[in-house]
């Protein structure tokens, strides 16, 4: 099961989203004991003819095999009675599984079968989830909606799922007097299992009445559990099945043609248009039931819906989100997090050229919008011994620009030729309450341009993880360990201990060598607590990341050097009490350090989750970080004593069940003489017709802040840094039509205005960063002479320039739109036409407002992509 409503419900547990009732705050519910005996349901080999699939129930072969039902209530009164009844079947042969269900609706006219694009949940659903490896830690999720739509994801304790996996499979539904049906086949080359002549498998099997936001299950869930799969019952009677030989191709055709403003002097850009066409293929194929390697040749990684648009005046990264299918499937796999830190990124894969050649007059430039990913291959499975692998391995091209030049064209290296690699593994012992994993990463990269010589030649990283769960999985301890190696030029190296992960060039940091060719680092956290049986949480937790650990080559890391201490408790109720259906309370408290010891900060939080019985929610989070000490603030210079700071957030959403639901999203941050911030976000969603669904989000922040950074300077041989009080306002939309013509035939269009704008002024150099006097550490610059968009500044008085400022005052103005049509005209082909339309405008200095955006974008050409692409599926 993983559904939104569910999932959210879980997540606000786990994080500590709650507050406490004014009646009876801890209520006492007994606590889930997973070692009670499970519910089993015994399968019948299918005789006769197989059913026709247009869920009705009619066929002779529903009338042999068990019928199951006694569902139990998990949502929202966990073990209570569920208000409906619902009945399920499950047949099998050499090739499928067969799955009747009957969903009993006294009230018929208000089951909602709503549509819905392909794993979307919308309106009433019914569900069946086989944890086939029967380790309770990976399931095979087939759902359907009343209205007939499909989704299947694949489910992680302790209820995480990947809804990016996309079987092939077939489902259909239908209505009668006081039920709603469905038939589903499911082929078994869609599933993993072991070779055994006897299957035992673990079988969740549950269903959504959404106008109740009602969740039963055949097997009884909980809460208080480890996790959904540790649950599960179990499915018994599959014998004999043949040896799997699974072969699946997927052949891909693509035609896009990009339109831009023409530049008669540019010869790249002369009409105003460029094409292409390619052709590539995807290979899925079955080493054994429990194997699978998956193959791309030529693959077409383009997005559907483009990035959202944000203004970064920060000195690190931002996140983005894969929406790359190859890259998605199975990517909870792959995952190794510590914290905000991650060993596998995929978005490295395919990224834009790290090279940008610079241009003399009269030469134009034609530069790739991203690394062309050659091929692709992942291998994984699990043996029966318990032992999980998945491989992947990539090759992306030697990507060269095209320069033009009066005396003709050259071509220059903007990104060599490189191969990624990542391994992971993971063995469990004593039935799952211990697991131990590894993940080893390379990326090699092959060239000799010096030009070049900033990348780093190969990065190796690896992590041992382990998860010991004792006491029935009441406790348990989870710890990691990571290692880095990196190798370069000392101009590669160089530039790693300069970046905004370390900063070795501050005065008190880690010792800056520009001789060095090669950066190795460590980091880890080790985590122990309460994570399950009753309705408390509690946990400490240990994160250490070394100056000298990079991750950047293949994974994501904002920040080395940390020392970071942790503990947390949470309080939640699985049963309505009052007038809540649910709440949960949670204090988090942290204390973080350098590695040299210096104490830099403690923060606090306290999250609160409230839902009521007529569904509506509220979400608030209470921040409180203490004066502290930041070692980044300045970019390279001391560090620096911040001000203690706090920042109230809540989130309030209505009853998604209506045809009109709302939420409204709003954050106040507070520093005591820096500066304040606050973000406004309401939102709209309407659905008119079953078809058809209409949202609005708006949002708006204004950001005053005392301390942004804009340079720095050297006075007295010693680096000054600039900083300055920024005024800076972002106001954006986003609005989506998704008009669902029938289960296999979409039109979805996104759009999204975006504006920022930014005033600099009270400039001020730092002197003393870390003086108890906040006034003490500033010294203010007169920028009162302004020529050439620069500020002249006099710093010594004596009517001579000593400093030069360039006017950081900007305006940005964004309109990014998508326009996509889907079409399955067989199960797992698919025929897209994509369109996508983006408007980008940036002013320094910028002098606009912030409500200027319709004037700003519409001087701005638009650059438009069409996109075609069929897919074709066969299984051999």
């Amino acid at each position: 099961m993983f559904k939104l409503a569910a999932l959210f419900f879980w997540f606000n547990i786990y994080c500590g989203y709650g507050v406490f009732a004014t009646m009876n705050p801890f209520p006492s519910h007994p606590s889930n004991d997973s070692s009670k005996p499970k519910p089993v349901y015994t399968t019948t080999r299918l005789v006769g003819e197989k059913p026709k699939l247009d869920g009705v129930l009619n066929d002779a072969c529903w009338n042999t095999g068990e019928w199951a039902g006694e569902f139990k209530q998990w949502i929202p009164a966990e073990g209570k009675q569920p208000s409906q009844s619902t009945f399920f079947k499950i047949l099998y042969d050499d090739e499928n599984l067969y799955v009747a269900v009957r969903a009993v609706d006294h009230e018929p006219k208000k089951i909602q079968r709503k549509a819905g694009r392909r794993d979307e949940f919308a309106g009433d659903v019914i569900g069946i989830c086989f944890d086939s490896y029967h380790d309770h830690r990976t399931g095979f999720e087939f759902d359907v909606t009343a209205a007939g739509q499909k989704y299947d994801a694949i489910l992680t304790n302790p209820m995480v799922g990947d809804a990016n996996w996309n079987a092939v499979w077939y489902a259909k539904t239908a209505m009668e007097d006081s039920a709603w049906t469905t038939e589903m086949r499911i082929p078994l080359s869609q599933l993993r299992y072991s070779s055994e002549k006897n299957q035992v498998w673990g079988l969740h099997f549950w269903r959504w009445i959404n106008r109740l936001q009602e969740e039963s299950d055949w097997e009884q869930q909980s809460f208080t559990g480890p996790g959904m799969l540790y649950l599960f019952g179990e499915l018994k009677g599959i014998s004999n099945l043949p040896k799997s030989q699974r072969i699946e191709l997927l052949v891909s055709g693509l035609s896009k043609m990009k339109t831009f403003q023409k530049d008669p002097n540019n010869i790249f850009a002369s009409k105003g248009h460029v094409s292409s066409s390619t052709v590539g293929l995807d290979a899925k194929i079955g080493l054994s039931s429990n194997f699978t390697v998956d193959l791309s040749i030529n693959p077409d990684f383009g997005q559907v819906e483009a990035d959202p648009s944000v203004m970064n005046l920060t000195a690190f990264e931002p996140l983005f989100e894969e929406k790359r299918p190859f890259f998605l499937e199975g990517k909870n796999i792959f995952s190794f997090d510590i914290d905000d830190l991650s060993l596998f990124y995929s978005r490295r894969i395919g990224h834009a050229p790290s090279y940008m050649p610079g241009l003399g007059p009269n030469e134009y430039l034609k530069m790739p919008d991203n690394t062309t990913i050659l091929s692709a291959a992942k291998l994984s499975g699990k043996t029966q011994k318990g032992l999980s692998v998945v491989v992947l391995q990539s090759l992306t091209a030697n990507e060269r620009a095209s320069i033009s030049t009066p005396s003709g064209g050259k071509k220059v290296t903007v990104e060599p030729l490189t191969n990624y690699f990542v391994g992971r593994m993971q063995q469990d012992y004593r039935n799952g309450n211990t697991v131990l994993g590894g993940i080893f990463t390379s990326t090699n990269r092959f060239f000799s341009d010096p030009h070049l010589n900033f990348i780093n030649h190969n990065a190796f990283t690896g992590g041992l993880d382990l998860l010991h769960q004792w006491k029935d999985k009441e406790f348990f301890v989870d710890a990691k360990v990571t290692a880095s190696n990196i190798n370069g030029s000392t101009e590669a190296i160089s530039d790693l201990q300069l970046s905004s992960a370390r900063y070795f060039q501050r005065p008190d940091a880690y010792r800056f060598d520009s001789t060095l060719t090669q950066l190795s680092g460590i980091g880890g956290k080790i985590k122990i607590g309460k994570g399950s049986k009753g309705l408390w949480r509690y946990s400490t937790d240990l994160t250490f990341r070394s100056p000298t650990l990079e991750l950047n080559d293949i994974g994501y890391m904002q920040t080395a050097d940390l020392i970071k201490q942790g503990n947390a408790v949470s309080y939640f109720v699985n049963t309505p009490v009052a007038v809540f259906r649910t709440y949960t309370i949670g204090l988090k408290q942290n204390n973080n350090w350098d590695f040299k010891g210096h104490y830099l900060s403690s923060d606090y939080t306290l999250t609160t989750y409230l839902e009521f019985l007529n569904r509506w929610n509220v979400t608030s989070a209470l921040n409180h970080i203490s004066q502290s000490l930041d070692i980044r603030q300045l970019r390279g210079g001391e560090a620096l004593l911040i001000p203690p700071s706090w920042m109230e957030s809540i989130l309030v959403k209505s009853d998604f069940a209506k045809k009109v639901a709302f939420n409204f999203q709003g954050s106040y941050f507070f520093e005591n003489k820096r500066g304040k911030y606050f973000l406004v976000s309401p939102g709209i969603t309407v659905q008119p017709i079953n078809t058809l669904k209409l949202s609005l989000n708006l949002n708006y922040t204004s950001n005053m802040d005392q301390l942004q950074y804009t340079d720095a300077f050297f006075s007295s041989g010693k680096r000054a840094p600039v900083l300055a009080r920024i005024d800076q306002h972002d106001l954006g939309a986003t609005f989506r039509i998704d008009y669902n013509i029938t289960n296999n035939l979409s039109l979805q269009y996104y759009g999204s205005p975006f504006a920022s704008v930014g005033k600099f002024n009270s400039f001020k150099k730092v002197v003393q960063p870390k003086n108890s006097i906040y006034s003490n550490r500033f010294q203010a610059l007169s920028t009162s002479v302004l020529q050439s968009d620069n500020y002249l500044v006099d710093d010594n008085g004596d009517g001579v320039t000593d400093i030069i400022i360039h006017n950081p005052d900007f305006n940005f103005y964004q309109f990014r739109s998508n326009f996509v049509f889907r079409y399955e005209y067989r199960p797992g082909s698919q025929l897209y036409f994509v369109w996508s339309n983006d408007r980008t405008n940036f002013i320094n200095p910028g002098s606009n407002s912030v409500t200027d955006i319709h004037s700003q974008l519409s001087k701005v050409f638009p650059t438009n992509i069409f996109l075609v692409k069929l897919n074709y599926w066969f299984d051999l």
